[in-house]
């Protein structure tokens, strides 16, 4: 599977634009490997609800399972930052 980060995330990552998780079965487990390599800061962040929201192989993971959606081996999952505008 490949990560892929943009805008705001990029600032956690240190610039690392993408990776490929050792283990994650979960978004909520790739979260946590993600907290682990980047920081806590990093994790509150993912997790927050009102900073970015995922894309598991184009889908939003609202409409997949939540944090709960299943991750597979070739699976891309995009972390986006949530815009908002008027």
């Amino acid at each position: 599977m490949t990560v892929n980060f943009y805008c705001g995330a990029l600032a956690y990552t240190g610039g690392v634009k993408s990776l490929e998780p050792e283990r994650a079965s979960s978004v909520r487990e790739l979260a946590d490997e993600l907290g682990a390599l980047y920081g806590d800061a990093f994790k509150n962040f993912l997790l927050g609800g009102d900073t970015c929201f995922f894309l598991v192989n184009g889908k939003g993971i609202m409409t997949t399972g939540g944090l709960d959606t299943e991750l597979l081996p070739g699976d891309k999952i995009e972390i986006l930052p949530v815009v908002d505008g008027g």
